[in-house]
């Protein structure tokens, strides 16, 4: 009798282990069928993440060549940017020599306007080389107006005297020159 218990028991037991080897062994199918499905998951991974090097190779070598020809634009730029400095530099600059030049030429159109008008006489007409009209000949006297002034005709009779020429100097670089009545060019 003791034999038929621990005969049930280990009956029992038997029957619970082979329970339990049943539902291991199907825990174990799914298991290896979840393996399978995990490798080719880390197959596709591993294949996506080459893609992924190569992508970013790709970008590397691009972004640098992309970099270089920035840094050519840049470079230009910054002599583009140097020239129109220089060239801004030069126009002030010229602008205020105009700008002097201008208040120069305002001064002296004003004294002219203000000084008395020149009414040449016969010496001075023979001086520069003129003739005097005939209607004219005559030397004005000091209460003539400027419209009995004799009439100036140019290279028509009258002593000739050599051209003076004067040296033009630019030396300022403007675009406006200056006639130095002190240097004398000989020719």
């Amino acid at each position: 009798m003791i034999s038929a218990i621990v005969d049930g028991v280990l009956l029992l037991a038997l029957v619970v282990t082979t329970i339990r080897m049943v539902q291991m062994h199907k825990d174990l199918r799914r298991l290896g069928s979840y393996h399978e499905d995990y490798q080719r998951i880390f197959d596709q991974t591993a294949l996506a993440l080459d893609g992924i090097e190569v992508s970013i190779q790709e970008i590397n070598v691009k972004g640098a060549q992309i970099l270089n020809a920035l840094g050519s634009r840049m470079d230009d730029a910054r002599d583009l940017i140097a020239e129109i400095d220089a060239l801004t530099r030069e126009a002030k600059r010229q602008q205020s020599v105009l700008k002097a030049e201008l208040k120069e030429l305002s001064k002296s159109t004003a004294l002219m306007q203000k000084a008395d008008r020149f009414t040449p006489t016969r010496d001075d007409l023979e001086l520069y080389g003129g003739d005097v009209d005939p209607a004219h000949r005559s030397a004005p006297d000091s209460a003539s107006s400027p419209q009995d002034a004799p009439v100036i005709h140019r290279g028509t009779g009258g002593p000739k005297t050599p051209t003076r020429v004067h040296k033009i100097d630019n030396t300022l670089g403007s675009p406006f020159r200056s006639v130095s009545m002190n240097q004398k060019d000989t020719f």
